[in-house]
């Protein structure tokens, strides 16, 4: 439950008790605490940290979160909003005219300087970089010279997170800013070429079948999607983890639209009785193969096969032990989910067979901390808005595993820690 009236002292006290076992796992384990810095570390917390110290940094972040929002008031909430797109402004115009490229990596360099590396006007580019700087993008070591911080450093290093910036900007908030248009247009529809990215982009074919007329956009967000997978709420560890492989010896799992077989690869490298086949679309098929064939590594190799499938068509495999769908029924509206499903239910063999369902299941408003609900609010309506689905509580995937077939039941439900996704077990009833 939201608490409306929170004590800014005891806000803050709480805040510097999980502050407190921050720094006291930084000087245990001589990990350098966070720091603007360039050359710092991108997390402020490595991913191996044990997990009370996790459970801290989050729980930090809400506390200071809430403090700037107690002592902000409703008076200043449109002005930071102000901010909040000013500041996507710049980092779209940072980006495509390649400043973070262009500052050195090590050193500064003069407004001057840059401005003609980049052939953009130096007054421009000063009120840009100047307004990127409060949000600890650059800074400013001596009047008239720019310098990167750790997080422009990061982007510009990171391709996958600097395409993820760009299609933020350029794509991304264009779509987001046409909810209304959709909503009016098409009031109650679910159909995937009546979303809010069709008005956006002035097209009538859905999302992925657009992207496909648009070389340079799909490179673009494949490397989005790879800098998203990267992250730790969605890490593969938490399905390698978040769920008892080992307990199903010997067995074939079905990873059904499992792109190029990330999934599978992670899990056959950590379960070596396990074998799968990954079920794509033709052109990802290809993709996947070669990119089976370029980790030279024949003990998993020889354990992942690739198959063309649409999963909307009968189930070719009978009777597998594990009928895997990570992050794919989030796209389909219920009706399109259960079909998906059906095709499924219908190869299920009793006792043995089961379908894990791997996608985020909304939590109960303010059962979780502020941090962590909007990021999870945020997938749902990028999903909304791109798809006409959206990420679901755990009513709503029961729903839709009632239409698909009422003899389907949820055996478990699991969250893995850090995970922003839960693996959910389903098994057919007899």
């Amino acid at each position: 439950m939201t608490d409306l009236k929170p004590s800014p002292e005891e806000v803050a006290q709480t805040l510097m008790q999980d502050v407190q076992i921050l720094m006291n796992y930084y000087r245990t384990n001589e990990y350098p605490p966070p720091s603007f810095e360039n050359g710092s570390p991108a997390h402020a917390v490595p991913e191996n940290a044990p997990r009370h110290v996790k459970i801290a940094r989050d729980a930090a972040m809400n506390s200071a979160l809430k403090i700037f929002d107690l002592f902000a008031g409703p008076s200043q909430f449109l002005s930071n909003l102000t901010v909040s797109y000013q500041s996507l402004a710049c980092l779209r115009w940072l980006c495509h005219f390649n400043i973070l490229k262009l500052v050195p990596l090590q050193g500064d360099i003069t407004f001057d300087a840059l401005a003609a590396a980049a052939n953009v006007p130096k007054n421009t580019l000063k009120s840009i970089a100047r307004m990127a700087m409060t949000a600890r993008l650059f800074y400013e070591p001596t009047p008239d010279r720019i310098a990167h911080t750790a997080t422009s450093a990061w982007l510009a290093t990171n391709q996958p997170l600097h395409d993820w910036a760009l299609y933020i900007c350029k794509e991304a908030v264009a779509v987001a800013l046409n909810m209304v248009e959709a909503t009016e247009k098409w009031p109650s529809s679910t159909e995937t070429n009546q979303t809010a990215f069709n008005i956006a982009l002035q097209t009538d074919l859905p999302f992925f079948a657009h992207l496909k007329t648009r070389p340079e956009h799909l490179r673009l967000y494949s490397e989005y999607q790879k800098a998203v997978a990267s992250t730790e709420g969605l890490d593969l560890q938490h399905l390698v983890h978040g769920y008892d492989w080992q307990a199903l010896g010997k067995a074939q799992i079905v990873d059904v639209g499992g792109s190029i077989g990330l999934a599978s690869v992670a899990l056959a490298t950590a379960y070596p009785d396990l074998s799968f086949v990954v079920q794509e679309l033709p052109d990802v098929v290809k993709q996947g193969k070669e990119y089976i064939s370029n980790l030279k590594d024949e003990s998993i190799a020889s354990r992942i096969t690739y198959a063309t499938h649409n999963f909307f068509d009968d189930q070719p495999i009978i009777g597998a032990e594990v009928y895997l769908l990570r992050m794919i029924l989030h796209y389909w509206s219920i009706e399109e989910s259960a079909k998906i499903l059906r095709k499924l239910v219908s190869v299920l063999k009793p006792n043995s067979s089961r379908i894990l369902v791997m996608d985020t299941v909304l939590p109960s408003p303010g059962s979780v901390t502020t941090v962590t609900e909007r990021q999870l609010r945020t997938r749902d309506l990028a999903m909304l808005q791109i798809h006409n689905s959206g990420e679901r509580n755990i009513e709503d995937w029961e729903a839709i595993y009632k239409e698909a077939d009422p003899r389907l039941r949820v055996k478990r439900v699991h969250l893995p820690f850090g995970s922003q996704m839960s693996v959910m077990e389903l098994v057919l009833d007899v």
